[in-house]
């Protein structure tokens, strides 16, 4: 394999979005630690402000935010940003309904709250290794 990124992980950027700011900063510390570069967000605009401002690989997106649903903030940086940039979703409340709009979105997966480490580490590695390495 060869990777498009051969630095590591300090070569890749996750946006997390969340309007709870300790499962934010609980989730930028997983990263952090393991080499990667996180921006925060609290609500779909500002995740859509980031977006539009720095190269970011994956996003990290609650499907519940306070303004826009964690759909509508990835189905617009799809369209707007990058009509491929993968996500990972996660979310207290998962009910049929939204699990089927995430597949029809393209999400990569969906992780239900309260996050379970392993499980969120391991998605965001496999996501990486799917989309940037060849």
């Amino acid at each position: 394999m060869v990777a498009l990124y051969p630095h590591g992980a300090g070569s890749f950027s996750l946006l997390i979005t969340d309007d709870d700011k300790s499962c934010r900063d609980s989730l930028r510390e997983i990263l952090e630690l393991k080499g990667y570069t996180t921006y925060l967000a609290s609500c779909g605009r500002e995740a859509i402000k980031i977006a539009r401002s720095e190269e970011l690989h994956v996003l990290i997106l609650d499907a519940h935010l306070p303004d826009y649903s964690g759909l509508e903030t990835f189905n617009i940086i799809k369209k707007e940003i990058s009509i491929s940039i993968p996500c990972i979703f996660i979310s207290g409340d998962i009910s049929k309904e939204l699990q089927i709009n995430l597949i029809n979105a393209n999400a990569y997966t969906l992780i239900p709250k309260p996050i379970n480490v392993n499980i969120f580490r391991d998605s965001v590695e496999q996501v990486i290794e799917k989309y940037y390495w060849k």
